[in-house]
């Protein structure tokens, strides 16, 4: 792996024997280097520690650890290995214990649960091999995922199906989830010395003798070493359904980005400090933390490679930091002028990675909270190809349906004086608490609710198409429950790729209400636009329920959504490691992220058209199926 570095290395190795010594092996940048490379300190020693409040949602207290700064390394914040595993807790939940084994240096952290209601858990085994810089485990997406969505020992899927809306049905897996047993399982692993970061052992016989040893080390006495974490390593790496960022002072983490201001924006907001410049050093830092999060979690790296991606197709590599180079972005993100960098970094992820999921939210704490704006505009302004084609698109079908003043709602077309066919148009899949019974206002606040008071209005007419040509995606839960109106939810399952461990998750799932419509021919309607969850959605219609597709290929959109947070404070969305995805009749995987083909084409004209919105497309669907009509 290429890092370059457009200074030369200002750090030398620290004696062994200074006080508090750490020590760390050999550990070299893999791959060629063109140019000077930038090494961080093989060895160097405590420079100071301050008590800091990890802050859960809402700005809840959660727990407190100790930061530690370390000579060579600025004010870049290390965590304990025990401080660590108690943030990885924050989001599993769980128990652990550790030792360290009788190999050099390799840490065993044993997560655990012993609640009754578990009878099936299994503990999960976490190594941390400061010898030769890894982090690894055979069970990673346990760990990382919080215990209640651990069930029938098998791991977790990504995507949370629990509702969060108090007026929508509960939704739960049932025991029919499974791995695809041709895809097994391969152990996760994290190589910190393809980044040249580091965890350093460090010696605790001098730390015993000192009265503050307690401060430092409560319950540890008799261990005689330890080991020290960047903390943005346990960041990018094991917060894979949540996010969590250090403003300098403490910890904030949480679940929910969109609505926990608190622990994402206003963390390093309230502590954003306006400068010009900053170190060659925190800009390599940050640099190597985000080649680490997107090579752990940016799940669409190989699928840019192959020929099926009509938006683009070029060698993204399986180490980000190559691609970064070869478009050159590198020298950009690796800048020390903080506006230089700022404008590499939106450029990266939404002219670049521009996988129609990634977002930019804000920039780094460099800049000013009043110059936020007009950094979110630049993003806007820069948007990649895949943004760009999808956004036209919906410009397009909104102004076509507009022509016949066709809004979110149901449209039925008549034959004579009866009504033969009615369209559910919806934008997205929303999940807020529905307040009225108007179909346009249900569409926009909560999707279960308006197919429930859609089909009770369609009542007796048999040909349904679910239009999806303006659907944008949205909340996952909400996409299984519609698909539950048109099969029972024991009869079609969802699957997700996990790209840390090469599974493969179908997982079914469970309502507690019946909401499948009988007698009814569905049809779905998609255009190039039709995207995420507006993309799931007719992928489980064609590969499983036989529902025909018609209009335009899906626009795609196949990744998890993740946030994230840079070392510097700049937050953003990107795909995470998991990617929802298909099976074929032979249970092979199916990549979805460039759509799902249909099995009729509609040019954009015939979408709407007619004396009667969407009478052309009854006409075509009518010659298409004569027999449901």
């Amino acid at each position: 792996m290429k890092f370059k570095s457009l200074t030369k290395n200002i750090f030398c190795v620290l004696a062994l024997s200074l006080t508090f010594a750490l020590f760390s092996c050999v550990n070299e940048v893999n791959g060629d280097v063109v140019g000077e490379t930038y090494a961080f300190p093989e060895t160097t020693r405590i420079k100071g520690v301050k008590s800091s409040v990890l802050y859960g949602a809402k700005g809840v207290k959660v727990n407190t650890f100790i930061t530690f700064s370390l000579e060579g390394w600025e004010d870049v914040p290390f965590l304990r290995l025990d401080d660590a595993a108690k943030l990885i807790g924050f989001i599993n939940d769980r128990g652990y214990d550790w030792k360290e084994t009788d190999s050099d240096g390799v840490y065993v952290y044993n997560y655990y649960h012993a609640a009754t209601d578990y009878p099936d858990w299994k503990d999960d085994t976490l190594y941390f091999d400061a010898k030769n810089q890894k982090i690894y485990s055979e069970d990673f997406t346990r760990i990382v995922s919080p215990t209640q969505n651990v069930n029938h020992n098998i791991g977790t899927v990504y995507c949370d199906m629990g509702s969060a809306s108090a007026k929508t049905p509960a939704v739960s897996e049932s025991d029919k989830t499974v791995y695809v047993a041709k895809y097994p399982k391969t152990k996760t692993e994290i190589d910190l010395a393809k980044y040249g970061l580091k965890m350093y052992v460090f010696d605790t016989t001098e730390l015993f003798e000192k009265r503050e040893i307690k401060y430092y080390f409560p319950g540890r006495e008799g261990y005689t070493k330890d080991l020290l974490i960047p903390f943005q390593v346990i960041a990018d790496t094991f917060f894979r359904c949540a996010t969590c960022s250090y403003n300098g002072i403490d910890y904030y983490a949480c679940f929910d980005t969109n609505s926990d201001y608190y622990a994402t924006n206003k963390a390093y907001d309230s502590g954003r400090n306006p400068r010009s410049t900053r170190s060659q050093l925190k800009a390599e830092y940050n640099y190597r933390n985000l080649c680490l999060l997107f090579d752990m979690n940016y799940c669409l790296k190989e699928e840019r490679n192959r020929d099926t991606q009509k938006h683009r197709k070029d060698n993204v590599g399986k180490f980000i930091n190559d691609s970064i180079f070869q478009n050159g972005l590198g020298f950009g993100l690796l800048s020390t002028d903080t506006a230089i960098y700022d404008a590499y970094l939106y450029k990266f992820l939404i002219n670049y990675i521009d996988d129609g999921h990634t977002s930019y939210s804000e920039p780094s704490m460099y800049q000013s909270l009043g110059s936020v704006r007009q950094y979110k505009l630049a993003a806007y302004n820069s948007r990649g190809p895949r943004n760009l084609d999808l956004d036209n698109v919906r410009d397009e079908m909104l102004a076509l349906r507009g022509k016949h003043k066709g809004k979110q709602g149901v449209f039925y077309v008549e034959d004579g004086v009866a009504k033969k066919m009615a369209v559910i148009a919806f934008d997205g899949f929303v999940d807020d608490d529905p307040d009225t019974t108007n179909l346009e206002t249900l569409a926009n606040t909560n999707t279960y609710a308006f197919f429930k008071k859609a089909f009770k209005d369609i009542g007796s007419v048999e040909n349904i198409v679910i239009d999806l040509s303006c659907n944008g995606g949205g909340a996952i839960h909400q996409c299984f429950l519609s698909l539950c109106f048109l099969k029972n939810p024991s009869e079609f399952y969802m699957a997700e790729k996990n790209h840390l461990d090469n599974s493969i998750a179908k997982f079914y799932c469970g309502v507690s209400e019946d909401l499948t419509q009988t007698g009814k021919n569905f049809y779905i309607l998609t255009s190039e636009f039709s995207f995420s969850c507006g993309n799931f959605f007719p992928s489980v219609c064609k590969y499983q329920l036989e529902v025909p597709i018609v209009g335009q290929k899906s626009g795609g959109g196949g990744g998890v959504v993740k946030p994230s947070q840079t070392s510097d404070g700049a937050l953003f969305n990107t795909s995470a490691s998991a990617e929802m995805c298909a099976l074929d009749a032979s249970g092979n995987y199916v990549c979805i992220d460039d759509g799902v083909p249909v099995d009729h084409e509609i040019s954009h004209d015939k979408f709407y058209s007619g004396d009667v919105i969407y009478k052309d497309l009854y006409d075509l669907l009518k010659e298409w199926y004569p027999t449901k009509f």
